[in-house]
């Protein structure tokens, strides 16, 4: 069926070789796209994106996802809900530089009472730039967890990864 604005369905095939792990992700992903421009700021004295900004680019893509999701960051406050990052995995796999068009694609892989996985990759072209796997919980203004209000769980399940068998 019709996809909403930002949406694409299309096949994510990641194969990453470290000097202690293999990483392959190999899903069925539907998938928020954010396009960012790299500023003067953002860059290193080696001229690459500092790493710290990556952080940045990645949160960017997850709000964008979540309010075409329809459900916005300023609805969840007004809510009484707070979205936390409770775990971050990075992996930089190539450097970006001044003016380069990255393409942050994410969704979500696991969706639980309180809190959700996402998985997350900016390309450069052709080129995996990074990639990035976070724990997000639902918490009280006061901190303490809580489950997702409905409306977000419904939103959130238009981003759900679905894995290939």
């Amino acid at each position: 069926g019709p996809r909403p604005k930002g949406h694409s369905r299309k096949w994510i095939h990641l194969s990453i070789r470290s000097n202690t792990k293999n990483y392959i992700c190999s899903k069925r992903l539907k998938v928020h796209e954010t396009i960012i421009k790299v500023r003067f700021n953002e860059l290193d004295s080696y001229g690459h994106v500092n790493h710290s900004n990556y952080l940045h680019y990645f949160e960017e893509a997850r709000i964008s996802a979540m309010d075409k999701a329809g459900k916005s960051i300023d609805q969840l406050l007004n809510e009484g809900f707070l979205l936390v990052v409770a775990q971050i995995e990075t992996r930089f796999l190539a450097p970006a530089h001044l003016s380069d068009s990255l393409l942050i694609e994410s969704g979500i892989t696991q969706i639980r009472r309180a809190s959700a996985q996402w998985f997350q990759r900016i390309t450069k072209g052709k080129t995996v730039v990074a990639i990035q796997n976070t724990r997000v919980g639902c918490t009280t203004p006061l901190g303490k967890p809580c489950k997702f209000p409905n409306e977000l769980q419904q939103a959130i399940k238009e981003l759900l990864v679905t894995k290939e068998k």
